[in-house]
């Protein structure tokens, strides 16, 4: 009987051993070797965006403005090496809620997207992540009742106009600096 769990035992640390996933060391070293100097950000040709309303192209460019910025501000230099790169994101999905929508029906904001980092001058590709997500998660104060979580929405989406692009924005971006930046 002992044999029998031993062996069971054995079987499944092999097999969760097998399931780590470890970063190619390659990886690792041609991002390091590079910096951040450039970011360009593109839509692709069937991105999914929701949540703008009635001027949907100008939203949509004034919230792709506001990743760029957000962007520019915390991965210019990062990593850190010496040869210049360019940071090309490709959004497949952006979603900014409206204020409305977030206090109201607990709608969530999302973004999804290819980042490639390439040399700035040949615009060879260096790295790749095929799905960076960020997300704000709309429904503060869930399971306190309706007008308790309305009244949390309601002030968590006060400030700047753009805020719900604002907070998407630094989610993104938290998730591709936390992808140039791994060790």
């Amino acid at each position: 009987m002992r044999i029998v769990r031993f062996l069971t035992l054995f079987v499944l640390a092999a097999t969760l051993a097998s399931c780590v996933t470890t970063t190619d060391p390659r990886l690792i070293a041609a991002l390091q070797r590079t910096s951040v100097r450039e970011i360009r950000i593109e839509l692709a040709p069937d991105v999914k965006t929701f949540g703008f309303g009635d001027k949907p192209d100008q939203q949509v460019q004034e919230a792709v403005r506001t990743l760029q910025a957000t962007m520019a501000k915390e991965l210019i230099g990062v990593p850190g090496g010496p040869a210049r790169g360019r940071l090309v994101v490709t959004l497949h999905v952006f979603d900014v809620t409206t204020r409305q929508a977030r206090i109201i029906g607990g709608h969530d904001s999302m973004i999804d997207g290819t980042v490639r980092l390439e040399d700035a001058k040949t615009g060879q590709l260096i790295a790749e992540a095929q799905n960076i997500h960020g997300e704000d998660l709309s429904m503060r104060g869930s399971g306190y009742g309706v007008i308790v979580a309305v009244a949390i929405n309601a002030a968590t989406t006060s400030g700047a106009p753009d805020i719900m692009a604002q907070r998407l924005s630094k989610s993104f971006t938290r998730n591709v600096k936390t992808w140039l930046t791994q060790k």
